[in-house]
């Protein structure tokens, strides 16, 4: 087997080769920790367009995750010795190794609960990374402390360039680490609620003035007029009561409203007062697995963050 570095092909972290009876079979390979169920789709998408065939190389691959990328065709390796290879006369399907000891919680500081608040507050508002420490702490709601830890960790890992003009130097690369640890780390901690609302009263609400904002398939749609919105997600800034008797809200935990509690702390885009960061919407569209929002969450990217992270590259 031979591993090759390759700089040049997007999205690819290495070429692996394997010698067969039938002759050289090549995998584009991506490096990554599979910490939510629609990893192993994403990775094969993103290589999709690569000659080789696709691979995932994880820390650890569990039985249901094997068995998932054996659906979609996805060769995978990991550290525990499972695998999955097929490919003109290839074929290996290993599983059920258990997890290795030290293939457990990342640690790396920015992906923590507390570092992903510190992360959003940079991908949200990319002049902070120029900001005093204390500053950031203030819009990430995080300790000074942690803002210490998490600029070492990113600076650490070529993600952001430390010293005078410290600067970031990979912001895609900060999104994907976001957008994959957020639904694991962060998310659950923000007291997630479940209500039932009349549809009719979610169109009226004035969520500015009930100090909340509008994220999901509503976001979505208000930033690309792509998406009609039939489940709802609000992040509030205050005690969830308030929304409860304003919205009429009834407690369900199956209902077609999320309430989380909001973890930042910088004022919202003028044009879109009432929403949460694009960040924040991408990320619970993708959360969902639902093909459209997928889509919508694609389109918010190409729209909203990508032109963001070139402007920032060519500030510097």
């Amino acid at each position: 087997m031979d591993k090759h570095r390759s700089a040049a092909d997007g999205g690819v972290d290495a070429l692996i080769q394997f010698q067969t009876g039938r002759g050289h079979r090549q995998f584009a390979a991506q490096i990554k920790a599979v910490d939510r169920f629609r990893t192993p789709a994403q990775v094969k998408a993103q290589l999709g367009g690569h000659r080789a065939l696709p691979m995932l190389v994880a820390p650890f691959i569990s039985r249901q995750t094997a068995e998932h990328c054996r659906k979609l065709h996805l060769s995978f390796l990991d550290t525990a010795g499972n695998a999955y290879l097929e490919a003109p006369g290839l074929y290996v399907y290993i599983t059920g190794h258990p997890r290795p000891k030290d293939a457990g919680e990342s640690k790396f500081r920015a992906v923590g609960a507390a570092g992903l608040q510190v992360s959003f507050a940079l991908l949200s508002r990319p002049e902070l990374v120029h900001a005093p420490y204390r500053e950031i702490a203030q819009d990430a709601e995080a300790a000074l402390g942690t803002i210490t830890h998490v600029m070492r960790d990113l600076e650490a890992r070529g993600i952001l360039a430390g010293g005078r003009r410290r600067r970031m130097l990979d912001p895609r690369r900060l999104l994907e680490e976001w957008v994959t640890h957020y639904p694991i780390a962060l998310r659950p901690k923000l007291h997630p609620r479940r209500f039932e609302a009349s549809q009719e009263q979610l169109a009226q609400a004035d969520l500015k003035r009930l100090g909340a904002c509008w994220s999901g398939e509503l976001a979505a749609q208000r930033l690309t007029q792509f998406l009609k919105p039939a489940g709802f997600t609000i992040y509030t800034h205050k005690a969830v009561n308030g929304l409860v008797a304003a919205l009429r809200l009834r407690a369900n935990p199956t209902g077609n409203l999320e309430v989380l509690d909001a973890f930042w702390n910088f004022e919202p885009d003028p044009e879109f007062p009432d929403l949460v960061p694009p960040v924040l919407a991408y990320a619970d569209l993708l959360a969902t697995r639902d093909g459209r929002n997928i889509e919508a969450a694609n389109l918010i990217y190409e729209q909203r963050i990508e032109p963001a992270f070139r402007a920032l590259q060519t500030a510097h």
